[in-house]
């Protein structure tokens, strides 16, 4: 009977180690990346997602780091492997292949990412797929309102689809339902650059220097990684145009 005990409480405990060890791993990988150290997130992120055969959904969250640290080629590889692999679930599938449009961009590889992401929102539409796709089919310049509008109507909580939508709005001179989506953005995402960004365009489109300044300023105070889809650059040359305005 002792043995037998034994032998449960063994079992127990390996089974602790064998669910705990991971997720302890991705906390470490977390507190490191919270605190700027990123050569440490990055190696206990590897481990969480590879050790005891590898955990699938943390392997997609691995890549998501390394894109933000803008290691886009190792993190388009993790990815592709992931949605080669026929038992990975849909839900995380629809995710890898997001996230692996977003590297093939950020490698200057517009038109994979926009083939991939077509491909894909032709079976699956949520808020990731919508979120992307509006983002990718605004590159060139287009509004793209009614697939906008149709994505915040699918998912309204979303901060990249409001974007697309503000974005949307102010390219059709909407600027009344501009206003409105940028005030919600705002006040729901306090710390989201873009928001602030497309907040001053709008503010400088409706002719209100002040109001532009003052948002382009917030930027200061937001949250910036490599995945960030406005550029230092974009920043200040809006800086510019609102100064010579």
């Amino acid at each position: 009977m002792t043995l037998i005990l034994e032998l449960i409480s063994f079992g127990l405990l390996f089974f602790a180690i064998y669910k705990g060890t991971p997720a302890l791993f991705k906390y470490f990988a977390l507190r490191a990346y919270a605190t700027g150290k990123n050569d440490k997130a990055i190696s206990r992120y590897k481990v969480a997602s590879t050790i005891f055969g590898g955990n699938k959904q943390y392997k997609i969250e691995y890549a998501l780091i390394l894109m933000r640290l803008g290691e886009y080629k190792n993190a388009e590889t993790i990815l592709t492997a992931l949605i080669l692999d026929r038992s990975l679930p849909q839900k995380n599938k629809i995710s890898a292949k997001t996230y692996r449009a977003m590297a093939f961009l950020k490698q200057g590889r517009k038109e994979e990412a926009l083939e991939d992401m077509e491909e894909l929102f032709e079976t699956a539409k949520t808020t990731i797929t919508y979120g992307m796709m509006g983002y990718l089919k605004q590159l060139d310049g287009a509004a793209e309102l009614d697939l906008c509008k149709e994505a915040y109507e699918y998912n309204s909580d979303d901060r990249d689809i409001c974007d697309n939508l503000l974005v949307a709005y102010m390219r059709t001179g909407d600027y009344q339902s501009a206003d409105e989506i940028a005030s919600t953005l705002r006040e729901k995402f306090p710390y989201f650059l873009e928001g602030f960004y497309h907040s001053a365009m709008l503010e400088l489109k409706k002719g209100n220097k002040e109001a532009a300044e003052e948002y382009l300023e917030k930027i200061a105070d937001c949250r910036t990684s490599s995945l960030t889809t406005v550029s230092a650059e974009d920043i200040e040359n809006l800086r510019k145009e609102i100064k010579n305005a």
